[in-house]
Parts: structure tokens; sequence; C-alpha cells
């Protein structure tokens, strides 16, 4: 836990004095927003408005995680004889979940001032959105593991990542579809848990495939 623990203070520190990248995306994410607000005029159906902040926090994703293990290509032999291969994914995928929600909670209150607010039921809202964050962070997260090694990064995390997010993506969205219309938890217990479900498989996946790429 001491090493997991390190490795995630590490890449906190690394994002934190390297500012460009949280401002790049930062900068995406606002105006993004704001150019959405610009071209419906601050009205949108709740269909439109949920598609709408699934897809921008979708791209905003891959610009966060995506440079997962791209800034570890020189640390690489060190991490090798410091810290086991699970260690090292468990703490990039922590890293990334937090990051992540931390983005999706910046990009929800901007993107309810600016478009409107029509979330009924909050704490179901949030519980899939933190599960939709958990399995996107989980993909790229595995995706840019495996993408790293490669000469073509931007194209391998294209190609390899698409199918993986789209079960993510496809249950995120008609959850919370439901969840704006009125449901209540026990009418979408059943998607929850298959979203959850997904997730699952995905951190399982990563643990299993992480470490043939990590000591290629």
């Amino acid at each position: 836990m001491q090493h997991i623990a390190q490795l995630i203070k590490k890449d906190l520190i690394v994002d934190w004095r390297q500012q460009n990248p949280i401002s790049g995306i930062l900068l995406y994410l606002a105006s993004t927003i704001f150019a959405t607000y610009m071209a419906f005029k601050g009205f949108v159906s709740v269909e439109v408005w949920n598609a709408l902040f699934w897809i921008i926090l979708l791209f905003t994703s891959i610009n966060a995680i995506s440079k997962s293990f791209i800034q570890e290509e020189r640390r690489s032999h060190y991490y090798y004889f410091l810290c086991k291969p699970s260690e090292i994914i468990l703490g990039k995928l922590i890293y990334s979940f937090l990051y992540l929600l931390s983005i999706a909670a910046i990009s929800l209150i901007v993107y309810a001032v600016l478009l409107g607010n029509p979330i009924i039921n909050y704490p179901i809202f949030i519980l899939n959105l933190t599960l939709g964050c958990l399995g996107l962070s989980s993909a790229f997260t595995m995706v840019s593991s495996i993408a790293f090694r490669t000469s073509n990064r931007s194209i391998m995390m294209a190609v390899l990542g698409f199918p993986v997010i789209i079960p993510v993506l496809i249950l995120a969205i008609s959850n919370s579809f439901k969840i704006l219309d009125g449901y209540i938890l026990m009418q979408i217990q059943g998607n929850i848990a298959t979203l959850f479900s997904v997730d699952v498989i995905i951190i399982a996946l990563t643990f299993v495939l992480f470490p043939f790429t990590w000591k290629s």
C-alpha cells in the first residue's frame, strides 16, 4: 500500500508542477461547454443535454487519461525494480479515476450553470456518473498502458479504446437519461449493476494484461 500511495502522490506532484496539461484540459472543457451553450442558445431538451454532457466528458477523458503512461517512458526501468506491476497499475487506476471524477464534477457544475440543470435525483445521478467515470478511466488507463509501447500512440488509443468504452458509454448514457426522466433506483438497479459489472471486467482485464505489456 505504501508504494501505491507514493505512486499516486508522485502523479499528483508531476501534474501539479506541469500545470500546462491541467490548464489545457480545463480550457478545452470550458471552451467546449461554452461553444455548446452558444450553439443552442442555452436551451436544450433533456435528451440533448444528457447526450452532449457524456460526449464532452468522453473527449475530455481521452485528453486527460491518454498521457497516463506516456510520461512514464523514461522511468519504466526504475519502476521495474522498485514496484510490482500490480502496484503500478493500481496506483494509475486510482489516480486516473480520481482525476476524471474531479473533471466530471467541474464539468457538471459549469454545464448545469450554462445549459440548465434537469437533474431530479442527485444521489442516483452521481452514482451513475461515478460508475461511468470508473469505467472510462479504467478503459483509457488500460489502453494507454498498451499504446505507450507503440510508435503510433494516438492511433492505437483510438483503435483499442473505441470497442472498450462503447459498453460503458451506452450504459452510462442510458442510465442517466432514465434518471433525468424520473426513474428511481429500484427501476434501474439492474442497469446500474450491469455498468458496475462492466467496470469490474475492465479493471480485471487491466490487471491481467498489464504485467505482460509492462515487462515487454
